[in-house]
């Protein structure tokens, strides 16, 4: 077990890759589409509500110090509530990762490789994903912390290199199509910080437990800004991003960008990071769905569900049949499952089990 502890520069680098990979396909037109012009003062005011969230639940964590959320499911409710809660978060990850897959792959598919199925695509990614895990969880996350820091560079110039486009007078109205939007209906955005599962599922891998609570502000407030050049930089150049599909917003606008007359076909450049980051993305999620499952059975150095759960996602990536499907599965099964497993069922866990251990403790000191 010793051999899959984590450092503080690791654990943020998996939670950032799961958003930024989010980031990159859809995230930022959902919340656009559903706020407007508002858009970037939704991010401020969920980022800092996904702040408190987090919070909350660090501190109903506190009992638990170096558990991760699978241990105190087994407290509150023994190994069969641990095994129902294994199972939940598995399958919950299996379909994300299936899901925003399959969106990447289409979308490849539609930019460069029209002649390759997208079933191929998306396998390709499974089987790269299954290789790196054969590795081990610590070599995922050192992977992910070595490549991460190029990707976020990249990303950076490309948005700093659309601040000479930007149009600010779209930023108004201010509260894009009202305050019930932003403020009201805009709150289920916080989905966006589903990535916080993992902030819950890897604590009891840090070499320092006393990290938790750095480590899950420090990933909210990076994700957070990401999120938030994001949807900023979409808003200021392209009017129309906050009501359409825009499947491909983000690739769209690199399309503009030129460094003189030696380098102008930024997209291509922004390709390259686009599969990386998917690379990376599936062997994160893939290495938690394997921790979980291995934690359940009380298997921890087998690999062989890792082939069960590759095989999941890939099922995922076959069951919508056209554009529309993948977007409902994305913007709705996503977001609402989100919601109730991620910050619903984890926090119904997490306050028995703070309220089962303080009554323990009272009950010992009445002794």
């Amino acid at each position: 077990m010793n051999n899959n502890k984590i450092g503080f520069v690791e654990s943020v680098s998996l939670t950032l890759i799961v958003i930024i990979s989010h980031i990159l396909l859809n995230l930022p037109n959902e919340i656009l589409g559903s706020t407007a012009s508002s858009g970037p003062l939704n991010v401020i005011y969920i980022s800092v509500l996904a702040i408190i969230v987090f919070l909350i639940f660090n501190k109903l964590f506190s009992p638990f110090k170096g558990k991760d959320i699978l241990d105190v499911a087994e407290f509150v409710g023994g190994n069969i509530l641990k095994k129902i809660v294994s199972i939940i978060y598995t399958l919950y990850i299996i379909f994300i990762a299936g899901i925003l897959l399959l969106n990447f792959a289409n979308t490849l598919k539609t930019i460069y490789l029209q002649d390759m199925p997208t079933e191929l695509i998306c396998l390709v990614f499974i089987l790269i994903a299954l290789i790196a895990n054969q590795f081990g969880f610590k070599s995922v996350t050192i992977t992910n912390a070595i490549i991460l820091p190029f990707i976020i560079v990249a990303i950076l110039i490309i948005f700093f290199a659309l601040s000479v486009r930007f149009v600010p007078e779209r930023f108004f109205p201010i509260l894009g199509y009202g305050a019930n939007n932003t403020f009201v209906l805009g709150l289920t955005n916080i989905f966006a910080f589903g990535e916080i599962l993992l902030l819950f599922l890897m604590r009891s891998n840090y070499i320092d437990a006393n990290d938790s609570k750095k480590i899950g502000l420090t990933s909210i407030i990076l994700s957070g800004i990401i999120l938030f050049l994001s949807i900023t930089s979409l808003l200021l150049i392209f009017p129309f991003a906050t009501g359409g599909e825009g499947i491909l917003s983000i690739y769209m606008i690199t399309r503009s960008i030129q460094f003189g007359t030696f380098f102008q076909r930024v997209d291509a450049f922004f390709i390259l990071i686009w599969v990386l980051t998917f690379f990376a993305y599936i062997s994160v999620l893939l290495a938690f769905g394997l921790k979980i499952t291995n934690k359940n059975v009380k298997a921890e150095k087998s690999n062989v569900p890792a082939f069960l759960i590759g095989l999941g996602i890939f099922v995922v990536t076959l069951i919508p049949q056209n554009i529309a499907q993948i977007r409902f599965a994305e913007n709705v099964i996503y977001k609402y499952s989100c919601l109730i497993i991620v910050f619903g069922m984890s926090f119904v866990i997490l306050l028995l089990g703070y309220l089962k251990k303080n009554k323990k403790g009272m009950v010992t000191i009445r002794s």
